[in-house]
C-alpha cells in the first residue's frame, strides 16, 4: 500500500511540474510576442487623396495659397506655396514669438511700461491709435497682447521701436526663413505660405512647451478678434489684411489630431464670398486630417 501510495505521488508531482512548463511557456511566448510587436505606424495619404483638394484649390488660380501640416504625422501639403504676397499683419505673430523668446532669456521683462509717441502713429488696425493720447503707457506684456488679439499696429511699431528689425532678421535666419522678405515694420513684409507655415510650426512648438510664457502666447492667438475662419475646435491664429492685396490667415486647428493650416490671398475680402471660400478650404483639410 505505501509503495501504491509513493508511486501516485511520484505521478502528481511530475504531472504538476508538466503542467507549470506548459504555463511557463504560454506565458513566455505571449510576453515574446507582445515585445516584439511592431508599435502602429501612422501613414501619410497618399497623393491620390489629395487630388480632390487640388481641384478645389485650382478654381482660385494663381490668387490664393495654401500650406497644411498635419503636427502629429508631419504630412504636408502645399498649394502654390512659394508664391509671394504683402504679408500684412501675419509676421506679427512671429515677431512676437522672438520677444517672448528674449523675455525668456531675461533680455526682456514684460511688466515693464512704455509710452506711446508720435513716431508710432498708425491708422491701420487696432485700438492704441484710436482711444488713447500719446503718452499713453503699456506694459510689454499688453503690446504683445494687443499686437495679436487687436493685430495692433501701432502695438508693433512700439516692439519694433523697442527690438530693431536686424536681430529679428537673425532670428528669423535661425529659424529657417528667409529674411531678405521682412520689411522694415514687419507687417509691410513679403509672405508665401511654405515661410508662413514655417512659422506656424515655430509657434507651436513654443506655445505648447513648459516655457514660462508659453500659455500667455497662447491664449492671444486663441483670443484672434479677427479671424477668417471658425471650427468646431479651438484655433489659435494670426490674420492679416490689407484692401486690396491682401486677406491672409496663419492657422493652428486643435483638432484630435492637431494641423496648421495657412491660406494666403490677393483679394479685397470681408465678402460672404471670401468668409465661404476659406470656409470650405478649412472644412476640406479638417475631414481629409
Amino acid at each position: 500500500m505505501k509503495k501504491i501510495m509513493a508511486f501516485l505521488t511520484v505521478i502528481l508531482v511530475f504531472g504538476a511540474v508538466i503542467f507549470a512548463l506548459i504555463k511557463f511557456r504560454d506565458i513566455a511566448e505571449v510576453y515574446i510576442e507582445t515585445e516584439q510587436a511592431p508599435e502602429p505606424q501612422v501613414q501619410a495619404p497618399p497623393v491620390a487623396q489629395t487630388d480632390y483638394i487640388d481641384e478645389l484649390l485650382e478654381k482660385h488660380g494663381d490668387l490664393l495659397s495654401v500650406y497644411y501640416e498635419n503636427l502629429e504625422t508631419g504630412f504636408t501639403y502645399r498649394y502654390n506655396a512659394d508664391r509671394l504676397y504683402f504679408s500684412a499683419s501675419v509676421p506679427k505673430a512671429f515677431y512676437a514669438l522672438y520677444v517672448y523668446l528674449l523675455a525668456e532669456q531675461g533680455l526682456a521683462d514684460l511688466d515693464t511700461l512704455h509710452e506711446f509717441t508720435e513716431i508710432d502713429t498708425n491708422w491701420g488696425s487696432g485700438i492704441i491709435q484710436k482711444n488713447y493720447d500719446y503718452g499713453a503707457q503699456f506694459t510689454l506684456r499688453e503690446l504683445l497682447r494687443l499686437k495679436i488679439s487687436e493685430s495692433d499696429n501701432v502695438a508693433t511699431l512700439m516692439l519694433v521701436r523697442l527690438f530693431g528689425i536686424a536681430s529679428y532678421a537673425d532670428f528669423v535666419k535661425e529659424s529657417g526663413g528667409n529674411p531678405r522678405l521682412i520689411g522694415d515694420r514687419v507687417m509691410n513684409s513679403e509672405l508665401s505660405a511654405n515661410e508662413a507655415g514655417l512659422f506656424a510650426r515655430k509657434i507651436y512648438e513654443y506655445i505648447e512647451s513648459d516655457a514660462d510664457f508659453a500659455d500667455l502666447f497662447k491664449a492671444s492667438l486663441l483670443d484672434n478678434q479677427h479671424s477668417f475662419i471658425s471650427s468646431a475646435y479651438p484655433i489659435a491664429s494670426k490674420t492679416g489684411w490689407t484692401e486690396p492685396r491682401a486677406w491672409h490667415e496663419m492657422a493652428i486647428v486643435y483638432a484630435p489630431s492637431p494641423f496648421t493650416l495657412v491660406i494666403l490671398s490677393e483679394r479685397e475680402g470681408w465678402t460672404e464670398q471670401d468668409y465661404a471660400d476659406f470656409a470650405e478650404i478649412l472644412g476640406v483639410f479638417e475631414g481629409f486630417n
